[in-house]
């Protein structure tokens, strides 16, 4: 087989059910054993053990292999379970990540060793009791089954126990249970099983099945040659009733459920059949794809938008209505591919909580982690963009942010602490938070390194806002640890996460009360590609500026404003708001106006801007094409549109003048 072709869905598959075992191992570690936690997990692995194994990946099939043998033999025996298996399920988890990483590579299996994995989890079933018959080791009937059984028995029903054990290379278990259960038909009839009959059905199970059976022709060695004469039947056990009961201990929750009255067993297991779901269908489809979808339908909007100018110069009734169409239709569409790139944050957050568990372990640490938000939805571009980033801040807010478990006793605090990951969408912005309950940021600490790194001058220093302050935390190399760690320090790794963020369109700002806590708050754009903006002109150029950012469009007269430090200003909302002639800055030639000015006012955060300019033209939606790399010196604009009349519009990008303008 061609495997080449499948492996971008292979690698896929795997992620998702790679993400499940994470999860439940997580539910696990904080609920203790459960049934249905195991079987899923059980069908995770088994699922992955399959694919592995058809894409010839063998050594990754042997260990998912191995791993199914732990999972059903502690779903067998959770008395057995602790947190040291817990352990030992993670470094296998990260055994098989690390190997799909490999094969994502290129790199073959020669180079990959799970010994060491393998020697874990062979150890954690070490102390296993030793092998017995399996009718009398397995079997663990509950009180009020024993009863129903033995009532049968006092009734003159010959009522025995079956324990059937596949070979360990049995790949299609629950087809060998289905069809021992048919060829014992013949000579008895099926109460109950352990595990349940849906569970041997889905071959979620390890070791031998029992069946409770009331015998009704034939002879006991008759009904153990039916079973045995089933293809991958290595061993079969039958007690009597009185037999099971002298060496049967009643389990103190039962795995097995019994049927009210003796029926076939074709019917216990049509009626222990779980009822069908309805699943969604969904269709793969690569990220590029979608992207050149995505520049299709750019291109598209451009002509509507040339259309609708069309119609403004002619007119035309029936050029009016085509008009109108298009754009609705273009609209629908539109919003159809964006809602396609648009996804929860859910799939971005799901790696953290292992991650953070991990933390705990590595640091003196102790603390709940929080996710809020999950069903906020975000592009996909900017969401795998964004991974790497919040892993920075989620490892600052645990190695620094917080205290030590015993510091936090001194300082009256709760012995845990907490960190909290928060997403929400407000206008056209997607927020993310990163907050802690910790020691927060020492502002006296930071001012004092950075005026001794000679970031800050000594006579300004004293001036600074603590906004300011906390922002110079984001400076390349700053950092106010003593020793930094290798897992962070505040302030390592920081100046990457605001490069990132600034990348993608974003801001990112601290909030933080000392003694308290930590914020830090990332407002990102949704959308990376189609944006409603502001046309304005300056001189005899064409500008455009996102709406997402303006507060308000107003005319500015020689009163309105005054002047700071030699810096215009103007007095908007009780706040002093700093101005910037864009003629001036572009051209070095200021605006027209003699007695007015067309001023557009921006806010960023808690921030306002006010850019004075010749004119606003329109407001229309835009199609942002990159620069390119030629112009990607150019950090004034994040890139540019085509305008329905063919000119080209670069698109300001306003973060950049709240630096200068700050």
């Amino acid at each position: 087989m061609d495997t080449a072709q499948y492996l971008d869905a292979f690698l896929a598959e795997t992620e998702e059910n790679l993400n499940i075992l994470n999860e439940l191992c997580l539910v696990l570690e904080s609920q203790g054993a459960d049934d249905d936690t195991f079987a899923a997990m059980f069908r995770a692995a088994h699922t992955l053990k399959g694919m592995s194994a058809t894409m010839g990946f063998q050594k990754m099939a042997d260990l998912t292999h191995h791993m199914e043998d732990a999972l059903g033999f502690f779903r067998q025996n959770p008395q057995r379970f602790d947190n040291s298996v817990i352990d030992v399920l993670f470094q296998a988890i990260d055994g098989l990540t690390a190997h799909v990483e490999a094969v994502r590579a290129g790199l073959g299996e020669d180079a990959i060793n799970h010994g060491d994995i393998l020697a874990a989890l062979a150890q954690a079933l070490s102390n296993d009791t030793p092998s017995q018959n399996p009718a009398t080791s397995v079997g663990q009937f509950a009180e009020d089954a024993l009863s129903m059984l033995q009532s049968l028995e006092q009734q003159g029903h010959e009522v025995a126990v079956v324990a059937v054990t596949l070979e360990s290379e049995c790949v299609m278990k629950g087809v060998r249970m289905v069809m021992v259960m048919r060829a014992m038909e013949q000579f008895a009839d099926c109460v109950a099983t352990a595990p349940d009959v849906s569970v041997l059905e889905e071959g979620a199970f390890e070791g031998a099945a029992q069946f409770a059976v009331v015998i009704h022709s034939g002879s006991r060695d008759q009904l153990r040659t039916a079973a045995a004469e089933i293809a991958e039947v290595e061993r079969v056990d039958i007690l009597l009733l009185g037999e099971l009961a002298q060496t049967s201990r009643v389990a103190e929750k039962p795995p097995l459920r019994e049927a009210d009255a003796p029926v076939p067993s074709a019917e216990v297991s049509q009626a222990k059949q779980a009822a069908p779901k309805v699943r969604e269908q969904t269709l793969r489809v690569p990220v590029g794809r979608i992207d050149e979808f995505m520049n299709v339908l750019s291109e598209l909007v451009i002509a509507k938008t040339r259309l609708e100018l069309l119609a403004r110069s002619y007119d035309d009734q029936s050029l009016h209505d085509v008009s109108e169409q298009i754009a609705r239709l273009s609209d629908s569409l539109q919003d159809g591919v964006m809602s396609m790139r648009m996804m929860p944050v859910e799939s971005l957050f799901q790696r953290f909580p292992r991650m953070m568990r991990d933390l705990q372990k590595s640091l003196d640490r102790e603390f709940d982690f929080e996710m809020t938000g999950l069903e906020t939805e975000m592009d996909r571009t900017v969401m795998d963009e964004m991974g790497e980033a919040l892993v920075h801040l989620l490892r600052n807010a645990a190695d620094h942010g917080l205290e030590s478990p015993d510091e936090r006793v001194r300082r009256g605090k709760p012995r845990r602490g907490t960190i909290r990951l928060a997403a929400y969408a407000s206008g056209g912005h997607v927020y993310l938070e990163v907050g802690d309950d910790g020691r927060g940021i020492d502002r006296e600490k930071v001012l004092a390194s950075a005026v001794k790194k000679g970031i800050v001058d000594p006579a300004k220093a004293s001036t600074l806002s603590d906004a300011q302050v906390y922002d110079l935390l984001f400076a390349s190399g700053f950092s106010t640890a003593a020793a930094v760690s290798d897992i962070s320090g505040r302030g390592v790794g920081l100046d990457a996460v605001r490069g990132k963020v600034e990348s993608l369109g974003g801001t990112i700002r601290i909030e933080s009360v000392k003694g308290e806590g930590s914020t830090f708050l990332i407002e990102l754009p949704l959308t990376l590609t189609i944006l409603q903006a502001m046309l304005v002109k300056v001189g005899d150029e064409l500008f455009a500026l996102p709406t997402s950012n303006i507060e308000e469009v107003a005319r500015l007269t020689a009163a309105d404003i005054q002047f700071v430090h030699e810096r215009p200003v103007l007095n908007f909302r009780e706040k002093v708001v700093p101005i910037v002639d864009l003629g001036e800055y572009f051209f070095s030639s200021k605006t027209s106006g003699e007695e007015t000015r067309q001023t557009v006012i921006c806010r960023e955060g808690k921030r306002y801007l006010a850019l004075t300019v010749d004119d606003v033209i329109d407001e229309l939606e835009v199609v942002n094409k990159p620069l390119g790399k030629y112009l990607e010196s150019a950090k004034m604009f994040s890139g540019a549109t085509i305008l329905g009349d063919g000119h080209v519009a670069l698109i300001v990008d306003l973060h950049q003048f709240f630096q200068i303008g700050a």
